[in-house]
């Protein structure tokens, strides 16, 4: 019965639609149209596949849960199990799987790994998850005071550009500073200069004035010695008399108006 309900599940027909049953969203079909995305890629039929966030569903550990969907549609539930009984049992009888000592022992070993992993795996994984998280927060603390670091970096370099700009400032403030200086120093000097000739033209002038006052008194004094001299005592006696006349007609005349 068994045998025949696992030829019925190879038929070709039957098994393309149980894989169609089957398949889940962790594991595609072909027959789906997936939306090529970032790390998509196509098998040799030209249908997109795409690589699952998450692993698929398990049972026993390693078991996929595609392999018990594929089973359900023809023979239910128990179909899976009863299958994998049948197939151990025909390895077993017919000694191609040899029970051998090491078969014992992992009999031993299974479930030691098992209340391993049940047991001691969540507290093992949740300490090795916080030393990873550890791990992940001291680097991000190790970039993050690295950017700062970067920052402050790209922030003292703006601030010696600025600086720089002020620096190109105040020498052109220095410079049109002596420059100012200069041309003041120039106007001094020209000033000092007009100054001076004013001064010299000044004292020329001055001294052809005194010069010229001189001569004239001393000519009006040689003038007048000279007419002194050229007086004699009879030319101002008569000159006097004559002086004497015109004042007394001049008094005449006066009475009479």
């Amino acid at each position: 019965m068994i045998i025949h309900s696992i030829s019925k599940l190879l038929r070709p027909k039957q098994f393309a639609t149980s894989v169609i049953l089957a398949h889940t969203v962790t594991c595609p079909t072909r027959h789906q149209k997936i939306t090529p995305a970032c790390g998509s890629s196509k098998d040799s039929s030209g249908v997109a596949l795409k690589r699952a966030e998450k692993p698929g569903k398990v049972r026993m550990g390693f078991i996929p849960e595609e392999w018990f969907l594929f089973f359900h549609p023809k023979t239910g539930v128990t179909g899976p199990y009863v299958f994998g009984i049948v197939v151990a049992n025909y390895l077993f009888s017919k000694e191609i799987y040899v029970m051998e000592h090491e078969y014992y022992t992992a009999l031993s070993i299974v479930p030691i790994m098992y209340l391993a992993a049940t047991r001691l795996g969540p507290g093992l994984a949740k300490m090795l998850d916080k030393d990873v998280d550890d791990f992940a927060n001291e680097l991000e603390k190790r970039r993050k005071n690295e950017l700062s670091v970067f920052e402050k970096t790209v922030k003292d370099a703006k601030e010696a550009q600025w600086r720089a700009e002020g620096q190109e400032l105040l020498i052109n403030a220095k410079k049109e500073n002596i420059a100012m200086q200069l041309e003041a120093a120039y106007r001094e000097r020209c000033m000092r200069m007009f100054l001076a000739v004013t001064g010299r033209m000044d004292y020329q002038v001055k001294l052809y004035r005194t010069s010229a006052r001189i001569q004239q008194k001393w000519m009006l004094q040689w003038i007048l010695n000279n007419v002194m001299k050229s007086i004699t005592p009879d030319f101002e006696k008569a000159y006097l008399n004559k002086a004497i006349e015109d004042i007394a007609a001049l008094a005449s005349r006066t009475a009479q108006k």
